[in-house]
């Protein structure tokens, strides 16, 4: 049977949110771009679609705003769900999804009702759910993000070195890639190679892709 469609609200216009919403869309449900808090009463649902920076201060500017049963999803992720717990105790089903790669989702939840709404919600994609604790998302960030960018770079790197003959398909690079979330995986990092290594990585993909914030950012850890 078929669930419900529902109203969805996005706030917010991060990489990762607005991939949630286009799926969703896909998926039958209405999906409706807002950006007064106070509009979210008639929606059944609210994609947080914001990054890491600013996750703590959109939750308290929403708190007020939310109502019993509204589901709440943010889509860092990095970041765990109880950044939620201010909506959560107002009521709301909380759940923490964010894409790995196509067909792949991370999620976090608190209860068996979040983790059902969820395999409900990718399900429809027709992709995986990769189940992750609130302590989990962090280092799980760290390396989806380091293997995104050793991937990206990997690609032109073989391409201008001929490993593929010219009748042969490139691999795919995903346009998608946000430089913000990037920098803020780097705290899940804990592993000293593995923090040496993503800098360096981060630096030449800003060089490579032409990302100025991306680069300056790994050029100023590589100097501290």
């Amino acid at each position: 049977m078929r669930p419900p469609r529902m109203r969805v609200a996005l706030f917010g216009r991060s990489l990762a949110g607005t991939t949630l919403a286009i799926e969703m869309a896909g998926a039958g449900h209405e999906v409706q771009e807002v950006s007064d808090p106070a509009e979210l009463s008639s929606f059944d649902a609210l994609i947080i679609a914001v990054g890491d920076a600013r996750l703590d201060a959109v939750v308290e500017l929403l708190e007020s705003h939310v109502h019993r049963g509204l589901i709440a999803i943010h889509t860092c992720l990095s970041r765990g769900v109880q950044v939620l717990d201010p909506l959560e105790t107002r009521g709301c089903v909380v759940a923490a999804i964010a894409p790995i790669v196509t067909g792949r989702w991370a999620a976090t939840t608190l209860d068996e009702l979040g983790e059902t709404i969820v395999e409900l919600i990718v399900g429809e994609f027709r992709a995986d759910v990769v189940p992750l604790s609130d302590v989990e998302r962090a280092p799980f960030a760290a390396r989806v993000y380091y293997a995104e960018m050793l991937h990206r770079l990997q690609v032109p790197a073989a391409r201008e070195a001929e490993f593929f003959a010219p009748t042969e398909e490139w691999p795919p690079v995903n346009n998608g890639f946000d430089n913000q979330e990037a920098i803020a995986a780097y705290r899940g990092a804990t592993d000293p190679g593995l923090r040496r290594s993503y800098v360096e990585v981060a630096r030449r993909l800003g060089e490579v892709e032409d990302r100025e914030e991306l680069e300056m950012w790994a050029l100023q850890e590589e100097s501290r």
